[in-house]
């Protein structure tokens, strides 16, 4: 477990998490549903990603300094984690799959350390653990379907401008969708099969009305900005057009296709640097699309020709197991394209991110 609050968040001077993220339904019989979620990460520099897999009976910490939330794992999962501190994406062996999106416009509530806490960096790694569902979720902790908030959820400074602000996107294996996030110190859940698509920036009710005003003109134009705003237009709109896919071949290429489309190119460091507050200028670093019938999960570099897969159902997720560890960066890509189910290695006792990992 990290033993060092301090040094980790000073590790975050690279603001991250802007992001575009979409659950394409393929399924074409009402007896088999299947569904892909994709994701796009930008940031203005690399995000040093590793990923985790870590076995049921997982104890957890909270990641802030005072009266920290904890809890032990209910279940298996696999995420991946930006600069060893920020759960961002992952898929539990429930099939319930999780993203951690920048939401810089959310207000939060007043810290009260008399309340237990968790910090946003691990807020969506905790449904991952301990719900099966979106429905479980959404039951047990949204306040409008009778749920009750365990702990606070606390931004940590990251730059000078930007705190880790975040909101939480789940999807499962049923087609079910949820979004978390805090409007005015208040926690708001937008649940619904239909709401498929979700990037960084202004709340999820600002982001429908804003597509609402596009859609009786989608097919004459549409906003072509890479702001957040933008991308939610676009991407809501190709979900509404792409065709059911005839396989999962098919389904997976249909979400890149999406996911790519809203990916922001590499820019000049300098004309970086002019934007470095603004999500909607931040290049695309990776991409992930989770296979929520089969379980397998494919991520997509945008700076390289690194691109693989791994398939949960093939990781050993026994409770007791030892949780492992995926390499991601400064690793040659001839050593990860394929399938690298088989490269997870065990981890340490002391690496592990907001975790006891002594067995």
């Amino acid at each position: 477990m990290h033993t060092s609050y301090f040094t980790i968040l000073a590790s975050l001077l690279t603001p991250v998490l802007a992001c575009s993220r979409v659950t394409y339904n393929s399924t074409t019989s009402r007896h088999h549903t299947h569904f892909v979620v994709g994701r796009s990460l930008d940031s203005l520099s690399p995000t040093n990603t590793t990923i985790w897999a870590f076995p049921p009976g997982a104890r957890r910490f909270g990641g802030v300094q005072d009266n920290p939330f904890v809890w032990t794992s209910k279940h298996g999962t696999v995420s991946a984690v930006v600069n060893s501190t920020l759960y961002t994406e992952g898929v539990n062996t429930r099939g319930l799959a999780g993203s951690a999106l920048l939401a810089q416009q959310s207000v939060f509530q007043e810290r009260k350390e008399s309340r237990p806490s968790i910090f946003s960096g691990v807020w969506m790694q905790y449904f991952l653990d301990m719900h099966a569902s979106v429905h479980d979720v959404a039951e047990a902790y949204c306040p409008d379907e009778g749920g009750e908030e365990p702990f606070q959820v606390v931004p940590e400074l990251i730059l000078d401008e930007i705190e880790a602000k975040l909101r939480v996107v789940l999807s499962d294996a049923a087609g079910d969708n949820l979004i978390i996030e805090f409007v005015d110190g208040r926690l708001r859940c937008h649940h619904s099969e239909d709401f498929t698509v979700s990037t960084d920036g202004p709340s999820y009710e600002e982001q429908t009305a804003v597509n609402k005003f596009w859609q009786p003109i989608g097919q004459e134009s549409l906003p072509g900005t890479s702001r957040a705003s933008d991308r939610f237009v676009r991407l809501s709109h190709y979900n509404a057009l792409v065709p059911h896919a005839l396989n999962p071949e098919a389904a997976l290429s249909y979400t890149a296709g999406m996911v790519r489309a809203v990916s922001t190119p590499m820019l000049p460091s300098h004309k970086n640097k002019k934007h470095d507050t603004d999500a909607g200028t931040w290049p695309t670093q990776w991409r992930v699309y989770t296979d929520l019938d089969t379980q397998k999960v494919y991520y997509e570099s945008a700076t390289s020709p690194l691109s693989f897969w791994y398939d949960v159902n093939e990781l050993n997720m026994t409770e007791g197991a030892e949780p492992m560890v995926l390499t991601v960066d400064h690793v040659p890509p001839s050593k990860r394209m394929r399938d690298v189910t088989d490269k997870f290695e065990t981890v340490t006792e002391n690496s592990c991110i907001w975790t006891d990992c002594e067995r």
